[in-house]
């Protein structure tokens, strides 16, 4: 019998594995796929690697989820911080998102023409600064029981009072009326919401806002993808005498005496006396039955929706430096079945040679849709409209970055929300977790500790939610729950 089985090798689930093996815990990972990563995994053509969701990594300093997971577990990832974490393209015009905060206020300035910028910017990076302090110290967050509540009301606590009005109004109504009339300014403020917490300006909490909005000032570009530092972990785990089961997809939990009985579709039965599922709710409900299922089946109920994604890789053959490797576009039209009007572009650096060989780059595209503009029962319909939104989106990136519009260009592969359906197995293809909403509270998300004895929640879809840094940091949370024997064996 296994002390922990994990399920699903996504960051969320790797980070949990590991640093419960860590701990000297015997432990188990399952993974339905082929391939560690979950939705920033990655697949190869020859000698170029693509990223398959996720391509930026921030909070990697020492007192951010990134930079304890590494800490903990002796990592040295080979990571090169952005000194222009973010380039914005915006009516033929270029703004630079400068690590720098001083850089970075003096430059959305001039390039908006708001004098108020300093005011803004200051009072985003002091309620960012304050949200990391307050939950890289609390760790039952939201609390689900009378004990756990008090231990959030305490001294060192009440200094983080002023987050609370944060947590419920929206960034709308933080923000003055001479900036959301500024109509460039308010475009760009919705359209990085969108990529960073997944909502409108008018909806999203100013809390979750300001962390999403100063997010480019701490970017690193990982060396070899998003799969490098997912490797490292994955090697760390095995190091220590983890175990993992690939093609393995969960199919049943069942509640025993003494824990856990794990059944996969391929018939393989594990027992154990703990669960860490990394995988969203709105799959998890279908594996537990009876009441103890209902818990999560309502999660899933209330969270009903999310995003997803339309993405496309290729290689091009250039030497060309850009100033950043990420860059968010403002498309001069609307890119069919897009949510928004932008597009994310990431470019692998020139140095890279995991990612492409010399004299090449590696390219990502992509943008939010409904996942309902997918499921098509016309397989017909469903591949011209994957062929039009290939197609303007290259004439999009063709017109944006001219630069390489001679440039060769290689394997060109598309991908909807069924793609990463099909590979991920998340339902409908959702990606990148719940939306940051007023409507529906992050307080309501499922906790990491829920009400079944040793059973936890990691991923995009428990608390905190979405982006790696988020997921490692619900990993961390649940170290640190086994770790002060609030429950044991």
């Amino acid at each position: 019998m296994y002390d922990y089985i994990v399920i699903g090798a996504g960051y969320g689930g790797l980070s949990s594995a590991a640093l419960l093996a860590n701990s000297g815990f015997k432990v188990l990972l399952l993974e339905s796929h082929v391939y560690i990563g979950g939705c920033a995994s990655y697949y190869k053509r020859d000698n170029f690697t693509f990223d398959v969701g996720a391509t930026t990594l921030s909070a990697v300093a020492e007192n951010r989820p990134m930079g304890q997971l590494f800490k903990s577990l002796d990592i040295k990832p080979n990571l090169k911080k952005m000194d222009i974490g973010l380039v914005v393209k915006m009516d033929g015009k270029e703004l630079h998102r400068f690590a720098d905060k001083d850089k970075w206020i003096e430059a959305a300035g001039t390039f908006f023409g708001n004098k108020k910028e300093e005011k803004i910017w200051n009072k985003i990076y002091k309620t960012e600064e304050m949200m990391w302090n307050f939950v890289m110290n609390n760790f039952s967050i939201p609390p689900t029981s009378i004990k756990e509540a008090i231990s959030l009301i305490k001294l060192s606590n009440f200094k983080y009072a002023g987050l609370i009005p944060a947590a419920f109004n929206s960034l709308e109504s933080f923000i003055p009326k001479s900036a959301i009339n500024n109509k460039n300014y308010y475009r760009f403020l919705g359209e990085q919401l969108l990529i960073t917490s997944q909502n409108s300006i008018e909806d999203t909490p100013y809390l979750t806002a300001a962390m999403g909005l100063a997010y480019p000032s701490e970017t690193y570009y990982p060396y070899g993808g998003m799969k490098s530092n997912a490797d490292l972990i994955y090697k760390k785990f095995i190091q220590l005498g983890g175990e993992i089961k690939f093609k393995n997809r969960v199919s049943k939990i069942e509640i025993e005496k003494e824990g856990y009985k794990i059944s996969t579709a391929k018939g393989e039965v594990y027992h154990s006396k703990g669960v860490i599922s990394n995988i969203p709710i709105w799959n998890l409900g279908n594996m537990i039955e009876g009441r103890e299922g209902d818990y999560f089946r309502k999660k899933a109920k209330y969270f009903d929706s999310a995003w997803g994604a339309f993405t496309i890789n290729f290689a091009i053959e250039s030497n060309l430096p850009t100033p950043s490797a990420y860059y968010q576009v403002h498309t001069k039209e609307k890119i069919p079945f897009s949510h928004g009007n932008s597009m994310f572009v990431t470019f692998s650096e020139p140095d890279d040679f995991e990612r492409a060989p010399k004299g090449w780059k590696t390219v990502s595209i992509s943008f939010h849709t409904y996942v309902g503009d997918w499921e098509l029962n016309d397989y017909e319909d469903y591949d011209k409209r994957k062929e039009l939104v290939t197609i303007k989106l290259l004439e999009e990136f063709e017109y944006q970055f001219p630069e390489f519009s001679d440039s060769r260009k290689m394997y060109l592969l598309s991908g909807t929300p069924n793609t990463f359906e099909f590979y991920t197995k998340r339902y409908r293809g959702y990606v990148g977790g719940i939306p940051h909403s007023l409507r529906k509270s992050l307080i309501n998300m499922s906790p990491n500790k829920t009400m079944l004895k040793n059973f936890y929640l990691s991923g995009d879809t428990a608390f905190p939610g979405q982006g790696i840094p988020a997921v490692v940091l619900g990993a961390l949370n649940i170290h640190k729950i086994v770790m002060s024997k609030a429950e044991t064996f």
